[in-house]
């Protein structure tokens, strides 16, 4: 079944002149699990675009759902890692901010 990508961008916390951290939030079918089971993590890295860095993924097996961040001062980039997998996952990507930064944020 394909599924439908959920594209959500905030650009408040961005700044142009540095990478912003991106949170992947993603739910796949079964079937993905079976292609990335299949991949080493050499290849599972190489479908982060250059100019992207994979800083982190996490999953829950137990619902086929996990998270990615990706740094990057590029978001298209990130949008297209995500576009390899709409076949099969769907999910909304958000900028992320560290404490020091949402402090910052916050106390301006």
């Amino acid at each position: 079944m394909k599924k439908y990508i959920i594209l959500t961008l905030t650009f408040l916390f961005c700044n142009a002149s540095q990478a912003a951290v991106y949170l992947i939030d993603f739910k796949c079918e079964p079937e993905a699990y079976e292609t990335f089971a299949s991949l080493t993590m050499a290849e599972l890295d190489a479908q982060f675009p250059s100019g992207s860095t994979k800083l982190a993924r996490y999953h829950d097996l137990t619902t086929g759902s996990g998270i990615v961040l990706v740094e990057t001062d590029d978001p298209t980039l990130v949008m297209q890692h995500v576009y390899g997998w709409i076949e099969v996952c769907e999910a909304s990507i958000t900028p992320v901010v560290d404490d020091e930064d949402a402090q910052d944020v916050l106390n301006r």
